[in-house]
């Protein structure tokens, strides 16, 4: 193995190295330039040396950045760093570059010497050319989205409402047809009769699940600091009858406080325990709450013993109306989850769920703390 130190060149290395390299007299007369910078700008070396100057590579307005600036602050601090300075080439194209440079005393104490080193950017300027282009265009399209959903949530909010004064005049109907026994026990209309009142149910539980999604509303909602023991006793009054039907257990630990919405929260416990408790077992339904802490978030897990789903379907029930059973063998809508996730994303937060098909099923989900 060779050990002995690897030397270069000194003359080779100043000439051809990464960067460029010059030497001006104070009245701006360039002494000294490597290759590397000649080859940049396009000139030969007896074109440049002493016969240019370095403001002779400066449009009218680097010029004058030059003498009240570049130069004044080297004459006062002997050095300038990460100065920007765009320099005209022999073919008058722009070179984007960034300089550093310090003072040198001349040894006879006349005149002192300014040593530039040059780093050629066209590649970053370029860079950040395409990064501005591709920002507008994201802040663009976040804009058309954001219009997007605003008009699509105003149209399901209008949609859903309007929707319910025919539906609550076909129930009422129906309702009245059922008191009279207009239809025989096992004849055709009774069937008929049945589909009709099923798909009528199924499109107001539509129209609810739509209206409140619309009403999640990150720019309308008011944060305040609430009791997540609270959030989930006020959740478990609004689904009292599928508990008390389900004879479903809950076990809930003491819990901090929070800063949320507390409506919103509501309704995210309430989606989670609902789905806990419609998508039970052949065992009584139980419900387990934990939670993590740490500086800035907390973690909460709602457990259940329900009959779970493959993991592979484990971001698929987080989409807007995506089911992973059928209407006809478990009612829904697919909107819940969706929602829980929209909540979430307004407070700052994340859900996920592990599962395994028969074995229950845990969602997860980050709020902060602040």
């Amino acid at each position: 193995m060779n050990t002995q130190p690897f030397l270069e060149d000194a003359e080779d290395l100043y000439q051809n190295a990464p960067f460029g390299y010059m030497t001006i007299r104070e009245d701006g007369f360039i002494v000294n330039i490597n290759a590397t910078l000649l080859s940049w700008l396009g000139y030969d070396w007896n074109e440049v040396v002493r016969q240019k100057t370095f403001q002779d590579f400066l449009s009218m307005g680097g010029k004058i950045y030059f003498e009240t600036h570049i130069m004044p602050l080297l004459q006062m601090h002997g050095e300038v760093s990460e100065i920007n300075v765009e320099l005209k080439t022999k073919g008058l194209n722009k070179l984007p570059t960034l300089i550093n440079a310090i003072r040198i005393p001349d040894r006879s104490g006349f005149q002192s010497f300014y040593r530039f080193s040059v780093l050629d950017i066209t590649q970053r300027k370029q860079y950040e050319l395409e990064l501005k282009k591709a920002r507008e265009t994201a802040d663009q399209t976040v804009k058309r989205l954001n219009r997007i959903n605003q008009e699509l949530e105003q149209f399901a909010y209008i949609a859903s409402h309007d929707l319910q004064a025919p539906l609550n005049t076909i129930t009422g109907l129906m309702n009245l047809l059922d008191e009279k026994n207009y239809f025989s026990p096992g004849s055709s209309g009774e069937l008929y009769f049945s589909h009709i009142k099923t798909n009528t149910q199924r499109m107001r539980l539509m129209i609810k699940d739509l209206l409140d999604y619309s009403k999640i509303d990150g720019n309308k909602i008011e944060f305040e600091k609430v009791s997540l023991n609270e959030i989930c006793d006020f959740a478990l009054e609004m689904i009292e009858d599928q508990v008390t039907k389900s004879n479903a257990s809950f076990l809930i630990p003491e819990m901090p406080k929070i800063l949320g919405a507390k409506i919103q929260l509501v309704r995210l416990f309430q989606n989670l325990f609902g789905n806990a408790i419609k998508y039970r077992s052949d065992a009584a339904p139980l419900i387990e709450v934990d939670f993590e802490e740490n500086d800035d978030k907390i973690t909460v897990f709602v457990k259940d013993n329900g009959m779970g789903f493959e993991m592979e379907y484990a971001d698929d029930v987080f989409g807007f109306m995506k089911r992973l059973h059928s209407h006809d063998s478990i009612p829904g809508t697919g909107i819940g989850l969706a929602a829980c996730r929209r909540i979430l994303e307004i407070h700052g937060g994340t859900i996920g769920a592990e599962s395994e098909l028969g074995k229950g099923s845990t969602f997860y989900f980050t709020l902060p703390k602040n």
